[in-house]
């Protein structure tokens, strides 16, 4: 699942590292302040995150920028809906549980992949 070696890859452990801790959270002795802290910290990573690598994208000039910026405004768009329609705190995990399968196995496995292969296209030959 590696995308660059670098700042990107490290971005995508700290967000699913978070996202785990989200999910551990979900136990019944935690108190709902706890699971809604890891919460906002998740959200507020995937902001920074997409920050960083949409400004990447743009340093290197990759042809898709615009169409990956689409996606991640879709993305923090669902985080938004979820954080403010959700009615209670199990809907909101089964929502980000969704959210999360949905970024780690579509957006990192198909878009950010492109992303990789592109930057690997503009490698000079060894």
């Amino acid at each position: 699942m590696s995308i660059d070696h670098g700042f990107i890859d490290e971005d995508h452990k700290k967000l699913i590292e978070i996202a785990n801790r989200v999910v551990q959270l979900n136990h019944p002795n935690r108190h709902a302040e706890e699971l809604k802290q890891a919460i906002r910290e998740l959200y507020d990573y995937v902001k920074y995150h997409f920050q960083r690598e949409e400004s990447f994208m743009e340093e290197i000039q990759y042809p898709h920028a615009h169409a990956h910026h689409k996606k991640h405004e879709a993305i923090v768009k669902d985080m938004n809906h979820y954080l403010t329609t959700s009615h209670h705190m199990g809907e909101m995990l089964d929502n980000f549980r969704l959210l999360m399968n949905k970024w780690v196995l579509h957006h990192i496995m198909d878009e950010d992949i492109q992303l990789h292969d592109f930057m690997v296209s503009k490698q000079p030959p060894l």
